[in-house]
């Protein structure tokens, strides 16, 4: 890889060379998308739970990930927000509040790290730094934090059959991207194989309608790619480091929600 994609600082973009992008977040990806869809069908806390993994595992890496200055700072507020995320879901879907539009309790959540991140900037000791891309890589994660409790959302709405379809759908998509294929024909491959497993998920689990499913695979799929596109700033993983750990699990955080939209607007 080119000495000067190493060196583009917090936030770096694309690796425009590779044409095999971690094999080893990609891994860890199928066992997150594993975990949920097991919760699924456990219901209650579990979906939340397993949601909250992806939340921790985003949390210990994305600094690391995004390269950002005050990597402390960064991976708290990931979590609180991604947490505060997960209790706004599940008072959403609770039985015991009546909420015709599950997604307007996110706005205070949203409010709250749009507010913590220019906190943190304030607080910060070292001079402040890097300033924008701290303010916009800890926005960015929290963001894709609180996606993670789209989980929740997408199990109260299709049951553990609409949790397996978008997880099957989204851990395909971003296997694909580990294929020793060029950048171009990887996304192309991802959109392919996300709907196709999404559909296939359906007919194994029934409840899905099949259009319904190919929806969500297209949805989770194009979420899940732009994610990793955004984040792949260093091509290779092939060792177990926090970096690695979120950028497995910001493809599958973010495909929650995505999901859920699909559903919420019944397509298909």
């Amino acid at each position: 890889m080119p000495e000067d994609a190493l060196s583009r600082g917090p936030g770096a973009a694309i690796c425009q060379d590779a044409t095999v992008t971690a094999p080893l977040p990609a891994g860890l990806a199928i066992v997150a998308a594993a975990v949920l869809a097991v919760a699924g069908y456990a219901g209650g806390w579990m979906i939340a739970a397993a949601a909250g993994l992806t939340v921790l595992a985003l949390a210990i890496g994305w600094s690391d990930l995004l390269r950002l200055p005050h990597r402390p700072g960064t991976s708290a507020l990931v979590l609180v927000l991604g947490v505060s995320g997960l209790v706004a879901g599940t008072v959403a879907v609770s039985p015991r509040i009546d909420v015709d539009q599950p997604l307007s309790v996110f706005s205070g959540v949203m409010a709250g790290a749009v507010l913590s991140s220019f906190g943190h900037e304030i607080v910060r000791q070292d001079g402040r730094h890097d300033l924008v891309e701290s303010v916009t890589g800890t926005l960015a994660g929290q963001f894709v934090a609180v996606l993670a409790a789209g989980w929740i959302l997408v199990a109260d709405s299709g049951g553990a059959q609409a949790v397996v379809v978008a997880a099957a759908g989204a851990a395909a998509a971003r296997v694909a991207l580990a294929l020793p294929l060029s950048p171009s024909v990887l996304t192309w491959a991802g959109l392919g194989t996300g709907p196709a497993a999404s559909v296939i998920a359906s007919f194994v689990v029934g409840g899905v309608p099949v259009l319904t499913a190919a929806a969500v695979g297209v949805a989770v799929s194009g979420v899940g790619i732009a994610i990793d596109r955004l984040v792949d700033a260093d091509g290779l993983m092939t060792r177990l480091q926090p970096a690695t750990l979120a950028r497995a699990a910001a493809p599958i955080a973010a495909a929650g929600t995505a999901a859920y939209a699909v559903f919420r607007l019944g397509i298909g």
